[in-house]
């Protein structure tokens, strides 16, 4: 094979400017919905080019990682359907081999597109299954508001497809399923991925509550040892903003439960904690940030936090809207493992090609349009790790996220370690003491001394569950330990 006889750039210009029923433009990028709505599941783009000759080329497709819901546990994973594949094709396949007119899409099937097939012409579209394909249709209509003329192809099996000249396929049926094209990267036309610092657009008067903790192990002499938390709560208040072409700047009034506690990362963390200024730019996003530029599916290898060590570990990016419009990308909820929710699997134990057990790693990294970030949690050797949760947040007015009930006055950090610690802090569905004393009764109040739930321990490191508490801080209270405040945040 003859690979980039032509420069890169020259074929790209050549693509740009033929848009002559081209069902491929190397330099867009394709966002399609497979439900009907105006959420993007799927984009298709072109990631490398090979020239094969005058007018062919190669166009090796995105791929993704899915979760093998058939893969059994005899292959080597925790449960069966514990399993992730990775480098799998999307509805269009691996790579796509255009000569001329024709293109043919290489997946778990090979098909044939004619796009230059008039009304009334037939081929073989799947020569595997024995079916054809016929234009049956064209006519001129607006696509993402633009003037354009639409081909209709039907398939033998009941199946359809719709061209534009302008966009490629808009609409692609094919065994049992469809995909919609809602917008057009590169071509700015419809339902678009957000940009960068849209993620980060606060105007004078948000307001963003974020809750901090970090984990580390106790390790005392003569003792067992067992984990220690630090956590305090940061809110910033937008005073002033500034915006240059690439970047935006921040005043910000701040206020923390623990003011002589500097946050420091532990283990690399990037994330950017609000002092008098608060600086976000295109750039130094795209880098620490990541799945930011990803697209659904992808297969990741880090986020805003990394630790070498841990370095096979791996989770796939999900994106989704939500009620209001926004647009949210984390990482992809993969199943159960051992009783606990996992979002990550790792490339050390490859049981068949492309597939890899799930592994449980307490992981998380979720964005919010216009919020920023909703949470990352990463777990250095569990519980052992640290997190940073948007617990708090008033933006344009309306309040997202009910901010807790916090006496800013007050410190939630002590410079002792006590007795009994309470984690994960901030909390969602359950709370894990350590140290705790068997046949002793622990009690859950609220700010006001009101019991909420009493528990009775049965181990020296007890779960309790909490996710019948409504958000907000509460104490934990046990006769001969110093009460613990713990804050719940969905």
């Amino acid at each position: 094979m003859r690979s980039a006889l032509l420069p890169l750039a020259l074929v790209l210009t050549l693509l740009v400017n033929a848009q002559n029923w081209a069902l491929l433009n190397p330099a867009y990028r394709y966002n399609y919905s497979n439900d009907g709505t105006d959420t993007i599941s799927n984009q298709i783009r072109v990631m490398h080019i090979d020239t094969l000759g005058v007018d062919s080329f190669r166009y090796e497709l995105n791929l993704i990682g899915v979760v093998c819901d058939t893969c059994p546990a005899s292959l080597g994973g925790p449960c069966d359907g514990c399993f992730v594949r990775v480098n799998q094709p999307q509805f269009l396949g691996y790579d796509c081999i255009r000569t001329g007119n024709n293109w043919t899409f290489n997946g778990m099937d090979t098909v044939l597109i004619r796009s230059d097939a008039e009304v009334g012409e037939t081929w073989i579209f799947n020569t595997a299954n024995a079916i054809n394909a016929t234009v049956d249709d064209a006519w001129s209509e607006d696509v993402f508001g633009v003037p354009d003329t639409l081909r209709r192809i039907l398939l033998s099996d009941g199946d359809s497809i719709l061209l534009s000249r302008s966009y490629g396929i808009v609409y692609f049926g094919i065994g049992g399923q469809h995909f919609d094209l809602i917008g057009v990267e590169g071509a700015g036309v419809g339902r678009l991925f957000p940009d960068l610092l849209d993620y980060f657009d606060y105007q004078v008067g948000d307001e963003l509550t974020y809750g901090l903790s970090c984990t580390y192990q106790i390790n005392p002499q003569g003792g067992s040892p067992y984990p220690s938390m630090r956590s305090h709560y940061w809110k910033a208040v937008i005073t002033d903003r500034i915006e240059t072409e690439d970047s935006v700047i921040y005043s910000t009034s701040v206020a923390r439960t623990y003011p002589n506690l500097q946050w420091t990362s532990t283990y690399d963390c990037t994330w950017p904690m609000p002092t008098d200024q608060w600086f976000f730019g295109r750039t130094d996003i795209a880098a620490d940030h990541p799945i930011l530029s990803a697209y659904p599916g992808q297969v990741m290898d880090t986020s805003i936090c990394w630790m070498q060590s841990i370095a096979m570990n791996r989770y796939i990016a999900d994106f989704s809207t939500t009620s209001d419009g926004r647009a949210c990308i984390r990482a992809q909820d993969l199943g159960m493992v051992g009783g606990n929710s996992t979002k990550t699997f790792n490339l050390t134990h490859e049981v068949t090609e492309n597939t890899y057990p799930l592994n449980y790693f307490p992981f998380e990294v979720w964005y919010e349009q216009g919020i920023g970030l909703r949470s990352v949690v990463y777990i250095h050797n569990y519980p052992i790790g640290q997190r940073v949760d948007l617990v708090g947040a008033i933006v344009n007015g309306d309040t997202i996220i009910p901010p807790p009930s916090i006496d800013w006055d007050m410190s939630i950090e002590e410079e002792s370690d006590p007795e009994l610690q309470v984690f994960p802090n901030p909390a969602s569905d359950f709370i894990l003491l350590s140290s705790s004393v068997p046949g002793t009764t622990c009690s859950i109040t609220d700010l006001q001394g009101r019991t909420i739930h009493q528990h009775r321990i049965t181990s020296t490191n007890e779960r309790i569950d909490v996710q019948a508490l409504p958000q907000g801080v509460y104490v934990l209270v046990m006769d001969g330990i110093r009460p613990q405040r713990f804050l719940i945040a969905r």
